[in-house]
């Protein structure tokens, strides 16, 4: 993973945590649709980058 990729998936997760923290409480189908998505984002872009740089360490060596 280069510097600039990991970059942008942070800041992706920063967008996606800030969703979630400021999301409004509304009943509309799409907001639900949009919050799924944040949660499964919040758990797996830390894993994936997890994942990618001890893939990125370990494959260095």
């Amino acid at each position: 993973m280069d510097r600039s990729e990991l970059v942008q998936v942070l800041t992706l997760w920063f967008v996606v945590m800030t969703f979630i923290v400021t999301a409004p409480g509304a009943d509309n189908p799409i907001f639900s649709a949009i919050e799924i998505g944040s949660l499964l984002l919040m758990y797996l872009l830390p894993l994936w980058i997890v994942v990618e740089l001890t893939s990125d360490f370990v494959g260095g060596q």
